[in-house]
């Protein structure tokens, strides 16, 4: 479990919870760390939306020397029934980054700054909704200053639930930086969709 992670979790009292491994919804190799957090969430309750978030963590995630520094992959398996578009994804990455940052700062005096995002329609691809963008945010955790995500997100359809699942990919990487490949190669299971 990534040290960081365990600390934003304790000082934010997010509930973690024993989710059984046939119910995550991610596939990747052993090498990523691995989380999931109830929702809503207890440091961005606007973002009002039951279930959970499924979470790896590239190895590199909190080490500022590393080319993986910040990448990170993330499912949201919630009761979202009306269709995503770019605005969902600006208000809600905003709702998150904001809240969890303020969270984990431990510079009591510290204001810290809002974060910017802006996400665009990209296009159907391999028949899934695709969006790029950029989170401007301040990394709580370990610089201490502003930080600016990529941000890639695929938005699953399940007819069996009739909801749907976006799938998240971060890092200060640009887009062609061979990190990219690695998160795309962190895959939604195959039978996704009896997950629930």
């Amino acid at each position: 479990m990534n040290k960081l992670l365990v600390i934003t979790l304790l000082l934010t009292t997010i509930a973690t919870f024993g989710q059984k491994e046939e119910n995550l919804l991610l596939v990747a190799d052993s090498t990523w760390g691995k989380e999931v957090i109830h929702l809503p969430f207890g440091f961005a309750p606007e973002i009002d939306f039951e279930g959970y978030e499924d979470i790896r963590f590239a190895k590199g995630w909190g080490n500022i020397e590393s080319s993986e520094f910040w990448s990170y992959v993330f499912v949201w398996n919630i009761n979202l029934q009306e269709k995503p578009n770019a605005k969902f994804f600006q208000d809600n990455l905003k709702l998150y980054f904001d809240g969890l940052m303020k969270a984990v700062n431990k510079e009591r005096e510290k204001v810290i700054p809002e974060t910017q995002v802006s996400v665009v329609f990209k296009g159907i691809i391999k028949g899934i909704p695709t969006f790029t963008g950029k989170v401007i945010t301040h990394d709580s955790f370990r610089t201490k200053k502003l930080i600016t995500l990529q941000v890639s997100v695929e938005s699953f359809y399940c007819k069996k639930t009739k909801k749907y699942m976006p799938l998240f990919r971060f890092s200060p990487q640009p887009f062609e930086h061979q990190i990219w490949k690695k998160l795309h190669n962190v895959k939604l299971k195959e039978n996704y969709c009896q997950n629930k």
